[in-house]
């Protein structure tokens, strides 16, 4: 948006009406040409990118339930054409073609691209919204409906038979060699790269000279030339190959190509040249009654898919933003001199007053809700002590970064105590950060698999290893792998909607400095990110699992594993001691609970008198279960500060596997603002963050830090509350 308002203003509409300045800032000779091709490269690859970008499985996933939204917004707006604006075509001056040629215009207004939604929603962080993948599936049954008219317009338009079939049979033609001459070549160049690297520069090159080869060969068979750079990047291949092509031409194209396009555009709009006022007030009477009307469109039809009235009309906002393919089918028209300059410059300030006013009102009016799931009006389970029974299966979803992270979360699932009367089911969730598709993807991992064809692949192994520990496993686990394409900012919407339609009452997370020589470090931010998220929205319980190279004595034939608890009190404390009260049964497991009491000589408030006897109920109910178990110790530790809490915790040291406590504590006597210099990771609350430095057991342990979903009322330790 900025971009063509520059260009707006540096035009002959602004300050480039004045000579001087326009002489002194461009130069007498400048030559326009120039930068006109330059620009036209930014179109050519900028569309390129985008169908690189587009996930044509959306398409079939979400048809069913879109198809409703995408009539509605051509059907509105195609009544009022032939009610209103037909009858008037010879009273609406600007543009030659005649009725063909208005029936284009005016159609312009009711098309929703893909790209231009995606792109908006991704700035408004709406891309995984329920909302938002409703209008990027309607957009893209838009897509294939507007091709398919352009190139069916081509062909009809031709003078004679002769030269519509020619167009047609090389149209094929070309079709048929990117998908058997083109793919096949991108397909061997993925199949010899190997897994985590990127592919060789020779190929990107290839294939960024291909684009322009493949624009040229599109417009010298009669096509428009942007036909060919989009059917080249849909030919892409999924994966490691497109996000390579995005990272390295996405920049240059996003950054220098296309301001140079906004520029052309905006100097080529010139407001003087609105003269004739009663062509501009018709004109601009039929704009108008053409977004009303597909606003009104929609929102019926997003009335009668049972979407609230208010969600309905956010929805008819999102689908009336417009942008750059917009721009560049009315900079082709005005080249053609299907438009005239009045024409043009009234449907790009009409263009960009409505994007202008939906934008603020989109933001303004919609926040979506955190998690949404197809089971919100059935039973939920948002944290274990919410279980119905001890006797159901335990579900937990476990995402997964990388190889290294497997072994740890292994153990932590043979700890769970997996029985035939409370088997495991875990839902391992391998999550690519990949910006080669502009919709998030999470498919399970055999769909997943029969897509790619490949066999060596990250998420191979790790299945393989998840699938091998289920055969193997000392009590019944079973694996339900999915593979998530998203970028590190939508992940955790992703994974509360997995989490709510299981209902799995414990989401299982990485710990952002595991496996730091081995990880790439530009992601350790953006993972560190997602865990904030998950934790900040999650709708159930959440562990963090900070893994410090500490494998159990463990094989497919024995197990052990020492574990180590520190309760102090509050809901998180509480959620970890229900997880421990799980594991108490497996035989193979050796417990220490220390539970720290604080000595307090003022009276309790309401609130935390409360949570007082929640605690004191789950205790013992925990020490009940457990009389006789010789495998558990019990330790009670009696505090007055922090000093004596960090103290107390630091001559608990011993040889453990693993270390648990909860994030956050109710004690008011305990304020976590006293230790917020001495935080360095504020995702593990106070005491997570000591049990995973070098201060205790010299940072060899494995710690899991849990956080219950519902957020404290009092003295609770919130991420936002320390230095990050």
């Amino acid at each position: 948006m900025l971009g063509r308002s520059a260009g707006i203003i540096l035009g002959p509409s602004v300050i480039g009406n004045n000579k001087h300045f326009r002489d002194t800032l461009f130069g007498e000779k400048v030559q326009f040409p120039v930068f006109d091709v330059i620009a036209q490269m930014g179109v050519v690859y900028s569309l390129f990118l985008t169908a690189v970008k587009l996930d044509l499985g959306m398409l079939k996933r979400t048809a069913k339930t879109s198809w409703k939204i995408f009539l509605a917004s051509l059907l509105c707006p195609t009544v009022v054409f032939f009610s209103f604006v037909y009858p008037l075509a010879g009273a609406v001056p600007g543009f030659s073609g005649g009725k063909v040629m208005l029936f284009w215009t005016t159609s312009s207004l009711s098309f929703t691209y893909f790209p231009v939604i995606a792109q908006a929603l991704d700035e408004l962080n709406l891309l995984t919204s329920e909302l938002g993948q409703l209008a990027l599936s309607a957009s893209m049954l838009n897509d294939a409906l507007q091709w398919f008219l352009t190139a069916l317009n081509v062909v009809v338009m031709q003078e004679k038979v002769i030269y519509s079939n020619g167009i047609i049979f090389s149209l094929f033609a070309w079709v048929i060699f990117t998908l058997y001459v083109a793919r096949p070549l991108m397909l061997f160049t993925v199949k010899n790269t190997p897994e985590g690297y990127q592919p060789k520069e020779i190929y990107v090159v290839a294939i960024q000279l291909g684009v322009l080869f493949m624009a040229f060969m599109s417009d010298a068979i009669g096509m428009s030339h942007m036909a060919g750079p989009i059917i080249l990047g849909l030919a892409v291949p999924d994966g490691q190959l497109g996000a390579t092509l995005i990272a390295k031409t996405e920049y240059l194209v996003s950054e220098v190509f296309l301001p140079l396009f906004f520029f052309r555009i905006g100097t080529s709009i010139d407001m003087y040249k609105i003269s004739r006022w009663v062509s501009f007030t018709k004109l601009q009477a039929i704009i108008t009654a053409f977004y009303a009307a597909k606003t009104m469109g929609i929102t019926m039809a997003g009335l009668f898919s049972k979407i609230s009235f208010k969600n309905s009309l956010v929805l008819s906002m999102m689908m009336n933003i417009k942008g750059i393919l917009e721009l560049i089918l009315y900079n082709g028209w005005l080249s053609m001199k299907l438009i005239d300059e009045q024409f043009f410059a009234q449907m790009v300030f009409s263009l960009l007053a409505m994007t202008m006013l939906v934008t603020p009102m989109i933001r303004f009016s919609y926040i979506p809700p955190i998690w949404v799931g197809s089971k919100t009006n059935g039973p939920q389970v948002k944290h274990i002590q919410s279980m119905a029974s001890k006797s159901e299966t335990f579900r937990i979803l476990c995402c997964v970064h990388n190889e290294e992270s497997v072994h740890s979360i292994i153990t932590l699932l043979e700890a769970s105590n997996p029985t035939e009367a409370s088997p495991v089911t875990a839902y391992v969730v391998h999550a690519l950060h990949y910006i080669g598709r502009a919709a998030p993807v999470l498919v399970p991992y055999k769909k997943h698999k029969k897509k790619f064809k490949r066999s060596d692949t990250a998420s191979d192994q790790i299945v393989q290893a998840f699938e091998n520990y289920s055969k193997n496993s000392g009590g019944p686990v079973s694996i339900q792998a999915y593979t998530m394409v998203n970028p590190y900012k939508y992940m955790h919407q992703t994974i509360f909607r997995l989490a709510q339609d299981q209902l799995v009452p414990l989401i299982i997370i990485p710990f952002h400095e595991n496996h730091q020589s081995l990880v790439d470090s530009n992601m350790t931010g953006p993972i560190r990110q997602f865990n904030l998220n998950v934790q900040a929205y999650s709708p159930c319980t959440v562990g963090i699992l900070v893994d410090r190279g500490s494998h159990s004595r463990m094989s497919f034939s024995s197990f052990f594993y020492n574990i180590a608890v520190f309760f102090i009190g509050g809901p998180d404390d509480r959620e970890a001691l229900a997880y421990t009260s799980r594991m108490c049964d497996n035989p193979e497991l050796e417990l220490t609970v220390f539970r720290i009491i604080v000595r307090i000589n003022k009276s309790k408030c309401i609130e935390e008198e409360t949570e007082f006897k929640l605690d004191e109920s789950l205790v013992q109910e925990f020490k009940l279960r457990n009389l006789g178990n010789d495998r558990l110790n019990w330790h009670d530790i009696e505090v007055d500060d922090w000093v004596q809490v960090m103290t107390a915790i630091s001559s608990s040291q011993g040889h453990y596997d693993l270390v648990m406590v909860g994030k956050r504590h109710s004690d008011i006597s305990l304020r976590d603002e006293e230790m917020v210099e001495f935080v360095q990771n504020s995702e593990l609350g106070v005491i997570g963050d000591m049990l995973a430095s070098s201060d205790f057991c010299g940072g060899t342990v494995n710690v899991l830090v849990m956080q219950e979903s519902r957020d404290l009322g009092i003295g609770a330790f919130r991420c936002d509350s320390l230095k990050s």
